[in-house]
Formats: C-alpha cells, structure tokens, sequence
C-alpha cells in the first residue's frame, strides 16, 4: 500500500511526457557467487526505480563479472498496458503504480539470476572500465570483497593504508572515471563459505570503498546494509579470510635455531590499519600472556616488526616508522607482563628482511617476539 502511495504521488507531480528515453539512474551489480548474498532492491534504490517509472525513465544496469568483464543493457521503467514493452503507458495512478512494482520485482529476479562467469569479485575493475554516466545517481550492490587485483582483499588484509591503495592506484592511471558521481553502495551480506565479517572489518571496508571512490571524483559516498538472503548461486568464489579477535592467544613455536622461540602478532588481527594502535589492549596483553610466561628470566628477546608492499623497498620510510612503532607498542605489552626492558631490542624492518618471499604476502604484516627459551 505504501508503495501505491509513493508512486501516486510522484505520478501526479508528472507534468509532460519525455521527448524520449530519458536516464533515471545507473545500477552496478558484481554477478552472484554462492558467496555473496543475493540482492534485494530496497531503500533508496527502490525510490529511484518507482520515481524512474513514474516519470516514464529507463535505468542503464551495468554487470561485472568475477574476471572484471562489463557488460551493460537498459531497463525501461515506464509502466504499460498489460506489461506489453509496446503498450501504452498506464494512466491511472494505482494501476501505474502495481505495474512499477512488478517492473522492480522482475529487475531483482534479473540482477540474481546468471552467476558470474568466474568464481570471484572484481568491482573495481569493472568500474574502471565500465562508462558510467555520472549525470544521474549510481548505486552499487556488491559485497565489497573484491578478490582480484588491483584491489584483492586477501591481500589487503584489512591493513593496508585507503590513502596508500588510492595514491598508488592514481600514480598507476587506473583510477575509474567517477567525477561528480553520487554513488550510494548497496553493501551485500555474506553468504556460504564466507565468514562474516566483524565490526573493524566492516569499518576498514567502508574506508577503503569511500577513498577510492572519492579518489575516484566522486563527492558523496553513502551506504546500505539492506536485509539480505542467502545467494542461490552454485558458484564459489575465493573466501577473503578475516582475522579472528584480539583475544586469540599467540603460542611460543621452535624455530630452525636450537632453543630459539617465536611469538607472532598478525597485525590485521590485533592492530587498527595501517597503525600502531591496538584494537584492543587488555584482550592483546591475554593473548600474549602465554607468550611472555614462555620467555626465561635470561637472555635477550627481540621484537621485531614488518611490513609488505606490492613492492619491495627495504628503505621506504613509512614503512619502517610502523613497523617500528608496532614493535615499541609489543615490547611495552612485555614489559607490562614482568618481561625486563633491558633485556628487550626493538628493531623495526618495514619491507626488508620479511619473513615471507613475496613482498606482498599479507602474513608479513606482523610483529614477531625471537627469543631463547629455558623451558
């Protein structure tokens, strides 16, 4: 009934019929996987869809397919006799208003229906390479975990710095073009082998989405956490793994060295992106309680911390600031656990000397405690 409501009255505000299709607004859709959750149209999207129809308007919808492939079509809104493409537009403002919402109905059926050709998630690149017009508003309905270059998620791994990805995307040219876009991002749940994402998570995400998009030149960014339901895409897609909560506790393992032990702090789980800050202090000194009990009551106990790069630059700056600052932060968790500070070195080694081989393997974001133990 609300729905009739809302149409009617934008029906009635109609005074003159467009001298020809006219662009009521751009939907983007990255195709299903049994991994994203299936798209419902509802909120603000629906608003333009129904006001699409009621001033007789079509919507361009733009796929992006796992790979990154674009393809495009136009849906026309406008509400006719019999739901016949050649009938003549309804004229009563309830019965105009039934046929918009079957239109929208059969759109979503549209949107859900094929699964991506590839097991995957490229939004950005599709963005890239789709042509948008930015005249009109754009929503985007996607999960937001992209497993593709240049924006890979399980790369990323909820540390890399926004700024950072959008400055070396810019340098890169590949920047999509979205000058004067307003885009709002239908964010799409998880669904089957994807875990859920939690709240610094979800936090980083939308960081990471609002600074490439206004990189971009787009100058408003808002989103949707719609309800959603479960894909019914039989295609899997690569899971992004999410870090679990700073409360996991680190254990003391071997090392090649006779007597040498290490302790790892992943950074995505236990700090915020791209700082030295802890998520969580108190849950971090228990997960590193173990850890500290471990350590003998002699020798010396390093604390070192890393970093990773697309590229590596063992003398980048800023990577040795954070790596360093992140390992003052662990060696005062230490100290707080009755491990004695002169016995603690703090090195911080940003892109050099990774754990790792590849330079951008996301476990070499870390803060590693070597030392020998006498148990």
């Amino acid at each position: 009934m609300a729905v009739v409501s809302a149409s009617a009255a934008l029906w009635e505000s109609r005074r003159q019929e467009p001298a020809g299709p006219v662009l009521g607004g751009t939907i983007v859709y990255t195709a299903p996987t049994a991994n994203q959750a299936a798209i419902r149209i509802a909120g603000s999207a629906r608003e333009m869809l129904e006001r699409a129809g009621a001033q007789h308007q079509v919507v361009r919808v733009v796929r992006i397919d796992g790979n990154g492939a674009v393809s495009t079509s136009a849906t026309d809104m406008t509400p006719r006799v019999d739901g016949k493409p050649d009938g003549e537009p309804l004229k009563v403002a309830e019965r105009a208003a039934k046929e918009i919402d079957r239109l929208i109905g059969t759109l979503e059926q549209q949107l859900n229906k094929e699964s991506s050709v590839v097991g995957g998630e490229a939004l950005f690149a599709g963005l890239s390479r789709a042509r948008i017009d930015v005249s009109r508003p754009v929503f985007i309905f996607s999960s937001g975990l992209d497993t593709t270059d240049p924006v890979d998620f399980r790369k990323l791994a909820f540390d890399v710095a926004p700024a950072t990805l959008a400055a070396e995307l810019r340098r890169a040219g590949e920047l999509p073009a979205l000058q004067g876009a307003a885009i709002t991002f239908v964010m799409l749940g998880e669904s089957g082998r994807q875990l859920v994402l939690r709240r610094p998570q979800v936090v980083y995400r939308e960081a990471v989405w609002t600074t490439l998009l206004r990189a971009a030149g787009a100058p408003t960014v808002r989103y949707e956490y719609p309800d959603g339901a479960p894909s019914t895409s039989p295609l899997p897609a690569p899971v992004v793994p999410i870090p679990p909560p700073p409360g996991t506790p680190v254990p003391a393992k071997p090392t090649k060295v006779p007597g040498e032990k290490t302790c790892t702090l992943s950074a995505a789980t236990y700090f915020a992106s791209d700082q030295a800050v802890l998520l969580d202090r108190q849950a971090t000194l228990r997960a590193i309680g173990s850890c500290a009990a471990t350590i003998g009551s002699t020798g010396r106990v390093s604390v070192e911390g890393h970093t990773s790069s697309a590229v590596k630059r063992p003398n980048n700056p800023v990577a040795l600031k954070l790596s360093t600052q992140r390992a003052q932060v662990v060696a005062g968790l230490l100290v707080q656990l009755r491990v004695a500070r002169n016995r603690i070195d703090i090195k911080g080694y940003g892109n050099a000397n990774q754990p790792y081989p590849d330079p951008s393997d996301p476990r070499n974001r870390c803060v590693i405690v070597r030392f020998s133990s006498t148990k």
